[in-house]
């Protein structure tokens, strides 16, 4: 599953499966880099689990 919207088997039933590797990827409607998105990915990770950290700091007793 990628990020974009468009369908691509009709690229594969042709045999252009060299072009559907050069599209760009989108994310939330930017056109990035995979490098970019992954990248992204991590720190919006890293952020969300200091969150959960800092309200797991505060129930404890």
């Amino acid at each position: 599953m990628s990020f974009d919207d468009e369908d691509t088997s009709s690229n594969l039933d042709s045999g252009s499966e060299s072009d559907s590797g050069k599209k760009p990827k989108t994310f939330f409607g930017m056109e990035l880099s995979d490098g970019v998105v992954y990248t992204i990915v991590i720190i919006l990770t890293l952020i969300f689990i200091r969150q959960v950290a800092v309200v797991l700091q505060a129930l404890n007793p």
